[in-house]
């Protein structure tokens, strides 16, 4: 347990990637590309601004919207219709609800990014694998194809609010380790590693992380490298 005064930092302070049990993915910026089907859906606006913004800023400003204003109940197809609409107003446009949900449908779930699959076959020999997704069970499935998780693998929870209490439940436990394309919750003991997905924003390294890695094959490789120093 940690004392009053100790830190998330200072509990894993030394600790390698293969002394965690359990593996807790948060699976979109991870597994899953959202984050081009946004840019892309929201291209249409961006290009009508004289400046538009980056498209980190872009994507950070989305994100901080969804935190901001969905709720459990709401399901991801009218999430993202609602951060749409928002953004749109603040962007000085006028908030088109239909615009929003042609918008929410062409974000759908994304793609699995390419080292996905072989990813997870791999981590499942090391590690208790829990996948959260805000996708629902119907929308998780088609990605799942490649995947092949099991059951007790994956927590296809069907909102964003869902999801992200999820992995805050999960990551209350110091024994496992966080892999995620965001910040780790404030409240959170697990280890983190971030995947940043060669996003060029992002700061070299995230002064939360422990680990960080441009994708799930680097995070891989550093993995088999703490192996190979266990072993001799």
């Amino acid at each position: 347990m940690m004392s009053a005064g100790s830190t998330r930092e200072e509990e894993h302070q030394g600790m390698q990637l293969t002394d965690y049990s359990r593996l807790c993915i948060a699976a979109h910026g991870v597994l899953m590309d959202r984050d081009s089907t946004i840019l892309e859906g929201l291209s249409p606006l961006l290009k009508q601004m004289r400046d538009p913004p980056a498209p980190d800023r872009v994507l950070a400003d989305y994100f901080k919207a969804l935190h901001a204003l969905t709720d459990a109940d709401m399901n991801t197809v009218s999430a993202h219709c609602v951060v749409y609409c928002a953004l749109a107003g603040e962007w000085g446009f006028e908030s088109d609800w239909q615009a929003g949900i042609a918008f929410a449908g062409k974000v759908d779930a994304g793609t699995l990014y390419e080292d996905a699959p072989g990813a997870i076959h791999y981590l499942r020999k090391f590690y208790r694998l829990s996948v959260v997704s805000s996708l629902d069970e119907h929308e998780f499935s088609a990605l799942d194809k490649r995947i092949g998780l099991a059951t007790h693998e994956r927590l296809a929870t069907g909102s964003f609010v869902a999801a992200r209490a999820a992995v805050h439940e999960i990551v209350k436990d110091s024994e496992v380790l966080l892999l995620s394309a965001g910040p780790a919750p404030v409240s959170c003991r697990a280890g983190y590693c971030r995947i940043t997905r060669s996003r060029p924003g992002l700061t070299p390294l995230d002064v939360q992380a422990t680990w960080q890695f441009t994708s799930l094959s680097d995070f891989i490789g550093a993995h088999q490298l703490a192996l190979r120093r266990e072993i001799l």
